[in-house]
């Protein structure tokens, strides 16, 4: 049996203060879209059914990738996730967001999708999302009423649930300038296929006090996948943190990670991955300071 998409109204501003107004104005009954790879597939399967269809994707002012040392990294609604893995600063300062850009779906998907719009979406299978928490990413929230500046790991309530009100916007993600002898990396497992749903995906940064003797000063581990949301694994944190990164501690962080997740479906081989994934993660990260 076909089911036919119900009828909306398509709206498509210009300029972000026509957004806000139409957010404003049609409070509940509208649904923003960029590249639509979510939205779109919601609208055919009646997950959605919005009274305005608001296409975002010609308001140029949210199209940007700029970062300053003092600022850090700032990106807009609408960069996808090949601009971001394609782009020079991103490559260059921080890789494990392109190589988390470059595991979202396949090619067509990442012409069309944006990093924000995967954020809203809030799956908890989502590449990007581990990484930008590891990151320790901020997403700047506006509105009729103004701004709020909100922690990634603040935004996600539940699957696909977020603290998004109907008439905000995620305009921006701001993302620190990493401390001098950091280094991060993001790996994953898909279910089947290298273009299929992750089944577990982790993402470190660490950054080093002591580079020659591996001292870790702080470490970051986010995990997607294996939880309700993506979450930081705090626990294997604050065990590497002062102790030098060898093999066994990496391989014990990943052992401590797994015990914080809580799978949804094939948990013993879920955590098993884990705890591959975040040694390997952690020595990945280390590796990339120096490159």
């Amino acid at each position: 049996m076909i089911r036919k998409i119900k009828e909306f109204e398509y709206l498509n501003p210009s300029i972000l203060s026509e957004l806000i107004s139409f957010l404003a104005e049609y409070k509940g009954r509208a649904k923003m879209f960029a590249g639509g790879t979510d939205v779109l597939i919601q609208l055919k399967e009646r997950k959605l059914s919005p009274k305005y269809l608001i296409d975002i994707k010609n308001i140029s002012e949210l199209n940007y990738i700029n970062y300053s040392e003092s600022e850090g990294l700032k990106i807009g609604a609408l960069v996808t996730h090949t601009s971001l893995a394609n782009s020079e600063v991103i490559r260059e300062k921080y890789s494990l967001l392109a190589e988390a850009s470059l595991a979202v779906g396949v090619l067509q998907t990442r012409n069309r999708g944006t990093v924000v719009g995967n954020i809203c979406n809030a799956s908890p299978s989502a590449d990007t999302l581990p990484a930008l928490i590891a990151l320790d990413a901020t997403l700047k929230l506006v509105s009729f009423e103004g701004e709020r500046i909100v922690k990634i790991e603040k935004f996600f309530t539940g699957p696909f649930k977020t603290i998004l009100k109907e008439t905000e916007v995620v305009t921006e993600i701001q993302i620190p300038s990493l401390p001098h002898h950091s280094g991060g990396a993001y790996l994953w497992l898909p279910k089947i296929t290298s273009v299929d749903e992750t089944l577990v995906g982790a993402a470190v940064v660490v950054n080093l006090e002591d580079l020659k003797n591996k001292i870790c000063a702080n470490a970051r581990i986010s995990l997607g996948s294996v939880a309700p949301i993506p979450f930081r694994a705090k626990m294997a944190e604050n065990f590497v943190k002062g102790k030098k990164l060898e093999s066994m501690i990496c391989k014990e962080a990943g052992e401590i990670t797994a015990n914080e997740s809580s799978p949804r479906s094939r948990a013993e081989y879920r955590k098993e991955m884990i705890k591959i994934l975040v040694k390997r993660s952690l020595d990945k990260a280390l590796k990339n300071i120096n490159s």
